[in-house]
C-alpha cells in the first residue's frame, strides 16, 4: 500500500511538472505611467499577428530572413488571422464576465479599415502602431508576433496537421510575443511573451496558439476583478 501511495505522488508530480513545462511565460513589461494611461483606454483593437514558420527542413530559406518583407500565402494568412480571431473571442468572453471593463473592436471592422487603407498583413509589423490606433479610431492596439516552429518537413498547406512527436525536437512549439499600443503616446505600455510546446502526438501548432490566446486574454493589466 505504500508503494502504491508513493508511485501515485510521483505520477501525479509528473503530470504536474508536464503541464507547467509545456507552457512557458516570461514576466510582464509594465510602464511606469500605465495606470494613469490605461484610464483613457476605453477602446482597444487587436492587430493580425506578424507570423514566421521556422521549418529547418521545408523553409530553411526563410531562416534568419526577419528583415525582409516577403509576401504572405495562404498559410501566413491563415495563421496571422486565426490568431488575431482567438484572442478577440477570449478577450470578448472576460470583458462579458465583467472582467475588463473595456470595448473591444470586432476584428472584422479592424480588417475592413486596415484594408481600405492599403495595410497588407504582412506591413502591419512595420507600421507605426499609434497611426493605426487613430486609424483604426480606438485608444490602444495589441499586436502579436507569432512565431512557429517545426523540426519535421511540413506541407506548406497542412498548417493543421498533428507533428509526429517522434520526431519533434525540444523546442518545437508555438511562441508569442505580445505588445499593447498606446494611441495617445504612441508607447509601448505593456507587453508578455509566452510559448506552448506540444504534449502529444495530436497536439497542432493552431491549438497551441489558441491555448496560448486564451491565457493572454485573461492576462491583460485591464482586469478589475
Amino acid at each position: 500500500m505504500k508503494t502504491f501511495s508513493i508511485n501515485k505522488s510521483i505520477f501525479a508530480l509528473g503530470i504536474i511538472t508536464m503541464i507547467l513545462s509545456s507552457c512557458v511565460s516570461s514576466k510582464d513589461f509594465v510602464s511606469e505611467n500605465f495606470a494613469n494611461v490605461k484610464n483613457r483606454h476605453k477602446k482597444i483593437a487587436i492587430l493580425p499577428f506578424g507570423v514566421e514558420f521556422q521549418n529547418p527542413l521545408a523553409y530553411s530559406k526563410q531562416k534568419n530572413d526577419t528583415r525582409t518583407r516577403r509576401q504572405y500565402d495562404k498559410r501566413d494568412q491563415e495563421a496571422s488571422l486565426d490568431a488575431q480571431k482567438d484572442l478577440f473571442i477570449n478577450i470578448a468572453k472576460q470583458v462579458e464576465k465583467g472582467r475588463y471593463e473595456i470595448a473591444i473592436q470586432d476584428f472584422n471592422r479592424t480588417n475592413k479599415l486596415l484594408a481600405d487603407s492599403g495595410i497588407r498583413l504582412e506591413d502591419i509589423r512595420y507600421q507605426n502602431k499609434a497611426d493605426l490606433a487613430r486609424l483604426l479610431e480606438v485608444d490602444a492596439v495589441i499586436f502579436g508576433e507569432l512565431t512557429v516552429k517545426i523540426s519535421r518537413p511540413t506541407d506548406r498547406n497542412m498548417v493543421m496537421s498533428p507533428w509526429a512527436m517522434n520526431n519533434a525536437r525540444f523546442d518545437d512549439g508555438v511562441a508569442t510575443d505580445i505588445k499593447l499600443f498606446d494611441a495617445q503616446s504612441g508607447e509601448m505600455v505593456w507587453a508578455t511573451e509566452l510559448s506552448n510546446r506540444p504534449n502529444n502526438r495530436m497536439d497542432t501548432p493552431h491549438q497551441l496558439t489558441s491555448s496560448l490566446m486564451n491565457q493572454i486574454a485573461k492576462h491583460l493589466p485591464y482586469r478589475t476583478k
